[in-house]
This record gives C-alpha cells, structure tokens and sequence, in this order.
C-alpha cells in the first residue's frame, strides 16, 4: 500500500480536490487556501508545548512527546477527514510547508482506508503559486478603473453590476476595508496572505473575461496593499469617473458607512487622525458636530474639507466621465459605458 501520496496543488486544483488544513485553529483563520476546512492535529497551547520540547530536547523526544498528544484524538480526526472524503471525493491535506502535521494526518487516514493525497511543498507552496499565477492571469486583461469622489456609490454599484454578470472584483470587500480614514469601522480586515489568496481567486473565476472592472484605490486599503502585478496594471488601465452632486454624495456615504450607529468615540478616534491635515479651527468643527451627532453636517464638512482636496490630488485623467443627478441615473449611465 502506498501510504503517502503527494500532489502538486496546480493539479489539485485543476483536478477539483478539496483541501483539508491540518494547522492549528488560530493559523488556519489568519490564512488559508479559500475554501478549505480545517481539521486541526494540535491545538495553539500543544503546539507550543511540542516545539518546547523540540527545542530543548531534541526531534525524537518531541515527537513521542506528539504521539502523546494527539494519540486520544487520532480516531475523531480521521472521523472528520472521513466524512469530508465522503462529501468531496477527491482530499489533499496540507499544513505550512508539508511537514511532520501533514505527514501524520495522511499516513493515519490512509492506512485506516480513508484515502486522501498530501499536498506538496503546504500552504507555501500553495502561496508560491498563487502569487506567480495573479501575473499570468493579469497578462492579457483590460483593467478598467471606476474613480469618484467619497459618496458617489462606487463600490454599491460595482456590487451590483457583479450581481448582473459584470467582470467585477470588489477590492474592498474582499480587505474588509473602505479604503478611507473612517472605512474600517466596523469591518475587519483579513491577513495580507488572506487578501492575496481571495483576489487569486476571483481571478481565477475571470480567466474567460477579457476585462475586469474594479474600483480606483490607494495601493493600501487600510493595512493591506494590492498585490504589485494587480496594482501595475490598475495604473495602466481605463479611467472612469463618476460625478454626483454633494447633497447625493452625503446621502450615500452617510447610508454606506453606516453613520450614527456606532459610538460616538469610534469617529472621533478616526477623526483624530487627520487632524493635522485638517488643521486647528476645520478639525474642531467637525469634531463639535459629532459630538452634537449632526453627522450629516460633519459627513458634509469632511468631504469640502478633506476627502474632496484628496481625492482632487489623487485622481488620474479619465477616459469616461459618467455624470448623473442621483445615484440611479449614474449607475445606468456606468452601466451603458461597460456593456458599450
């Protein structure tokens, strides 16, 4: 019987494997392949306890030390890869880098007779791929890049163009970011490895299209940066612009955001970093009416005063203007330039 059997992840992916990730709980929710289920060896405390005694007795000693560990828990984990083989059909376990947890768990099923692959080189060489893979699929794509100042509804529109069938990437959705001083209330973002991983695989879901539409950001979204490949080729793309009047704008960032249903101090928070930019007399303004909750009035000081001077400095020369007095009327008129 041939107890370990190793696929690279290029052919387990095209062959339609799924994948079971046999790192701890905390590793797999801070990075992952999208779509695998975790099926954890060690806790975060054991493995701790067994690098400990790798450390300061050596690999022998650390891997009885394992084996004692995880020996009670052997049956229920294969009980769990067991059910998953049943449900999926074709499994490859994996862990960081295709080491001793992914070793165990594939050499336990299979010779208990629950047949499951070993992912080659784990989750590193799964990132490896991924990374060189986003460059190929970039190569021949039209990157068409949808700007407007805060409040338009650029990335509610670009949402709902993706639900009618547009090639649509939603850049802040998938870093849990709204790309601006106040855009991560709220919202969680996930790791860099994380993002990377979710924008690889929206891609690989547009290999067929020609052109993907996502929306103009910094190359930062909060704490994560677009990956170098995507980012070039935003810079090269199409620019599109759409302009709505600012009593629309304040209506929209005001629904979009979410204002007034967190505390007080969450904004203020948030406002405290761009206070030097907004200077003394503006930023005490603006705080004042927050702390008033007139936040429509603040939302309205803060695009005058701050986010329409940035995006003034910040945005490219466009190809496409889409002007509209509401948010319908424009998003119709983006949607006749993308199908045109």
């Amino acid at each position: 019987m041939e107890l370990i059997k190793d696929i690279e992840f290029k052919e387990a992916y095209e062959k339609g494997f799924k994948f079971i990730d046999v790192r701890t709980k905390e590793e797999f929710e801070e990075f992952r392949i999208p779509g695998a289920y975790n099926v954890p060896l060690f806790t975060k405390e054991e493995k701790e306890k067994v690098s400990r005694v790798y450390y300061e007795k050596g690999e022998k000693e650390a891997k009885l030390f394992a084996l004692e560990l995880v020996g009670g828990k052997l049956h229920q984990i294969v009980k769990e890869v067991k059910e998953i083989k049943e449900r999926e059909k074709k499994v490859a376990i994996y862990c960081w880098r295709g080491g001793l947890r992914s070793l165990a768990v594939a050499t336990i099923c299979n010779l208990t007779g629950v047949s499951v692959f070993r992912l080659k080189g784990g989750y590193r060489e799964f990132r490896r791929y991924i990374l060189k893979r986003i460059e190929e699929l970039l190569k021949d794509k039209e990157i068409i890049v949808v700007y407007g100042a805060t409040g338009v509804g650029k990335t509610r529109m670009l949402r709902e163009l993706k639900r009618e069938g547009f090639p649509v990437i939603d850049l802040e959705g998938l870093a849990g970011h709204r790309g601006s001083v106040f855009g991560g209330i709220g919202l969680k973002q996930p790791s860099q490895k994380m993002f990377d991983s979710l924008i690889w695989e929206e891609l690989e879901k547009l290999k067929e299209s020609k052109q993907i539409i996502v929306e103009g950001e910094s190359k930062k979204i909060g704490n994560l940066f677009i990956p170098e490949a995507l980012w070039k080729k935003m810079q090269e793309g199409k620019k599109v612009v759409v302009e709505l009047p600012l009593k629309e704008r304040v209506k929209i960032s005001m629904e979009d955001y979410g204002v007034g249903k967190h505390p007080k101090e969450v904004y203020l928070q948030a406002l405290r970093k761009i206070e030097r930019i907004l200077g003394g007399e503006k930023y005490k303004k603006v705080k004042e009416l927050i702390e008033e909750e007139n936040y429509e009035k603040a939302v309205k000081e803060l695009m005058i005063n701050y986010y329409d001077k940035l995006y003034e400095k910040s945005t490219p020369k466009a190809e496409k203007v889409v002007k509209g007095e509401n948010y319908q009327e424009a998003k119709e008129k983006l949607r006749s330039y993308l199908l045109a």
